[in-house]
């Protein structure tokens, strides 16, 4: 299949829910499965009348694992759609035969990966099929896609001490990959206001930035997503929401919630470009963390991505 060049696709791109059930149960969702699914006839419908080319596959579980998936997406490249992403966890793509079709389908995919220790893995997803998720993902690079492979690694207080033996483990492991996004924990859905799933800011930021600084010197692109530039002290350009300020996007994705109230944040010089503390977060912690900057997020200086 001769694939479109054409750079800016990812951001133009319409998620479609493509699952309703998961292979997995992530202590930490935010958006847990209802086994219910939206008649794919209104994300067709969008497609035609706005002649949208690109797609994200995701939501209400893992794509991947839904029989029905092969059929989503002959439907959606019969009404117009060129690119597609995947999210997934990759447990289902330890069927080498599907992996295989989804390499040939799909020009990007987005691994839900909590850990590289199969004992983190096991509490993060509630699950013992790290066996499956790593012969998933080592699939893709035996089918030369892991130069389009997005790492995604939600920071929890499961994970967050081993993240930098995460990012030493992917330079070893997948030296390839397209890049690393470790987002941290939004409390919502499973969560549920739980303190033991989601760390303090000032926790987790020495970890992040010695994964950061790992991954940066093995030659592998990283962000740090949902996380305060207050908090990356020296490490702001890794920040996601800066280099979304950067190239002229709104900080915050459609669908995201805005920051929570704080007089720190009114008066720091870093807040057009920063996603600030999470309500959500907020309701656990309050924001005494938070920091004011002089600091113009112009003078950043923006990490490769």
């Amino acid at each position: 299949m001769k694939r479109e060049k054409k750079a800016a696709w990812i951001s133009e791109q319409l998620c479609v829910q493509a699952a309703g059930t998961c292979n997995v149960y992530c202590a930490y969702c935010q958006n847990p499965p209802d086994g219910k699914m939206p008649p794919l006839a209104r994300a067709l419908a969008v497609i035609k009348k706005r002649g949208i080319k690109s797609v994200s596959l995701e939501g209400g579980g893992d794509p991947a694992a839904n029989p029905l998936f092969p059929a989503i997406v002959a439907r959606l490249r019969g009404a117009g759609v060129k690119n597609f992403m995947l999210s997934t966890n990759a447990v289902a793509l330890a069927d080498q035969a599907l992996c295989r079709a989804a390499v040939r389908d799909m020009d990007f995919f987005t691994v839900n990966f909590p850990s590289h220790l199969p004992e983190l893995y096991a509490k993060a997803t509630r699950s013992v099929k790290f066996p499956q998720a790593l012969a998933g993902l080592r699939n893709l690079k035996a089918c030369g896609a892991e130069n389009r492979i997005r790492l995604f690694h939600i920071i929890s207080a499961f994970n967050y001490k081993a993240l930098p033996g995460f990012a030493a483990w992917t330079a070893a492991h997948f030296p390839g990959v397209a890049f690393v996004n470790l987002t941290f924990v939004r409390n919502a859905g499973r969560v549920n206001d739980d303190p033991a799933l989601v760390p303090r800011y000032r926790q987790a930021a020495p970890f992040v930035k010695i994964a950061l600084a790992k991954l940066k010197l093995a030659g592998i692109k990283a962000v740090v997503q949902n996380f305060p530039l207050c908090q990356l002290e020296n490490f702001e350009g890794f920040s996601f929401e800066f280099q979304r300020w950067r190239r002229g996007d709104k900080v915050l994705e459609a669908g995201v919630k805005t920051a929570a109230p704080c007089a720190e944040c009114r008066r720091c010089a870093l807040k057009p470009a920063c996603c600030g503390a999470r309500a959500d977060y907020a309701r656990i912690y309050g924001t005494a963390e938070l920091k004011t900057s002089n600091r113009s997020p112009a003078g950043i200086r923006p990490e490769g991505f």
